[in-house]
């Protein structure tokens, strides 16, 4: 299993002015990670990590990887197994072979044919995106949230979750 840097995410690399460097790299047959992760780039993970992330730039689990954490992060490519409550302020997409147990808040979700999501869906706020861009947090009135929940094998119901005001993307998927 390799918890390493991928030339298309710029890896796990931290910025020293112009200059970044691979933070971490795990090899072997399998790892195992727990605890809390800030990481200032992109990450990705084809092993087991329990805890919390927060990643600045795109999570990737791939294939025989497992997270089962809350994540923060801008995008993410689920190709393998996620467990949690993740925010995303990009795109999450979920893979052919991805599974997703739990809840995402994000302005856009992808789910692949053979993709497998059982969760809720929230989508991000005009006051979350405003402190996405400025950093600072609007005082806003409470507001009932707009969620759709679905289980797999529910697709006969795409009227009742709304489904049409989601969309479909051309490989099939769906997307907020």
């Amino acid at each position: 299993m390799v918890f390493s840097s991928n030339e298309d995410l710029d890896g796990i690399k931290e910025s020293e002015g112009n200059e970044e460097r691979t933070l971490l790299t795990v090899t072997g047959s399998s790892a195992k990670k727990e605890g809390k992760f800030d990481v200032s780039k992109s990450i990705e993970i084809d092993c087991e990590v329990r805890g919390e992330l927060k990643v600045d730039g795109k999570i990737v689990i791939q294939k025989n990887g497992y997270v089962g954490a809350d994540v923060k992060t801008v995008d993410a490519q689920i190709i393998g197994k996620y467990e949690g409550s993740m925010k995303a302020t990009g795109n999450v997409e979920i893979m052919e072979t991805g599974v997703v147990n739990g809840n995402v808040k994000t302005d856009s979700l992808i789910i692949n044919k053979g993709g497998i999501f059982s969760g809720n869906v929230a989508r991000i706020t005009k006051d979350e995106d405003d402190e996405k861009t400025t950093g600072k947090k609007k005082k806003s009135k409470p507001k009932d949230k707009e969620m759709i929940s679905f289980e797999e094998g529910e697709k006969e119901k795409e009227e009742e979750i709304g489904i049409e005001s989601i969309g479909m993307d051309d490989t099939g998927g769906l997307k907020l």
